[in-house]
């Protein structure tokens, strides 16, 4: 199965991933920790490292990558089976998604700016260093939120054109770049006519891509969004329909997919006072609602992640509204029925 992986969208609070350590974004980044082997009998041991961590991929036991960011500066951090190190730190942006299909191949893509108007930001793993790569990055600026790797001749990341990072508001569009083996190029992709932004990218195939968000603006003014499926066959991107409930804006925040007749993709629809899990599924002809059965009246999804046909899971929060008396973490697994 093809590398999978879902991201959080920029202005959306996310806790971080595998590890504790969340820092202030505002100030100076301290040392990292250095030792703590984690033992079976012992989790705590984990080294944490100061700052966020918004995503995270693997090829095997032994070689697992996450990536987000320092209080100032863009973080990866790496474990070998053993210990979690930091791999880099010391370049400006950060990162919103991280993929890899081999030991000497890994992607983490995200922007330059976290504060104020950003570029897209790629950095590559060739098996002894991270390096940056030159991306597209329009006029209007814009960041990338997710990446899947295909191949060390294929890969696709996807995101916005327009203002980006936390805090920055303003209409955007879809952005979808692809990687040839040599260079990033922008590919062409079909725009909303009242814009939009890709969250999540995933790939069964080069001839078999899917991306995901949600059309408007940023998000964070609740304008009218509404859920954006766009599909890659090997010579175009096409816009497919999507479902939308009733009663509200509506954002798909992850997507996973085995096979040409079997996605999923998550998020959530905000209405007046609370927001409810919404889950989508493709079977090779349609996307349909599938009911969450989250057995909550506020909750979102953020993330998902799929084996097969009869296995895969949905995570986020329930409470995400108000957080009182405090959000939640929420599992949902799908066991075929």
């Amino acid at each position: 199965m093809i590398s999978k992986r879902v991201t959080r969208v920029v202005c959306t609070t996310a806790a971080g991933l595998l590890m504790t350590g969340l820092a202030g974004l505002a100030g100076p980044a301290s040392a990292a920790s250095t030792g703590n082997t984690a033992s079976a009998g012992n989790p705590a041991k984990f080294t944490t490292f100061p700052g966020r961590l918004y995503s995270v991929a693997a090829t095997d036991a032994n070689n697992v990558w996450a990536a987000g960011l320092h209080p100032d500066s863009s973080l990866i951090v790496h474990w070998n089976g053993k210990t979690w190190t930091q791999s880099l730190s010391n370049h400006l942006g950060y990162f919103n998604g991280v993929a890899t299909d081999a030991r000497t191949d890994a992607w983490a893509v995200g922007g330059t700016n976290w504060f104020s108007p950003s570029d897209t930001f790629i950095e590559h793993w060739n098996g002894k260093t991270w390096t940056q790569v030159p991306s597209p990055s329009p006029g209007e600026g814009g960041n990338l939120t997710a990446v899947t790797a295909i191949s060390r001749t294929d890969a696709w990341a996807v995101g916005l054109i327009g203002p980006g990072g936390d805090g920055v508001t303003g209409n955007t569009t879809p952005l979808i770049e692809h990687w040839d083996g040599v260079s990033w190029k922008q590919v062409p992709c079909p725009i909303p006519a009242n814009g939009g932004q890709f969250t999540s990218v995933s790939a069964t195939s080069p001839t078999d891509v899917w991306a995901v968000g949600f059309t408007g603006g940023d998000g964070s003014g609740d304008t009218g969004q509404q859920t954006l499926i766009e599909h890659w066959d090997g010579t175009a991107w096409t816009q497919v329909p999507s479902p939308n409930p009733p009663g509200g804006v509506n954002f798909l925040k992850g997507v996973a997919a085995t096979s040409p007749t079997d996605a999923w993709a998550v998020g959530n629809t905000s209405l007046t006072s609370n927001q409810n899990a919404v889950i989508l599924h493709w079977n090779g002809t349609a996307w349909t609602q599938v009911p969450s059965n989250s057995g909550a009246s506020d909750a979102e999804l953020q993330s998902v992640a799929t084996t097969s046909s009869h296995d895969a899971w949905a995570v986020g929060m329930t409470n995400p509204s108000t957080c009182s008396p405090q959000c939640a973490t929420m599992i949902l697994h799908w066991n075929g029925t």
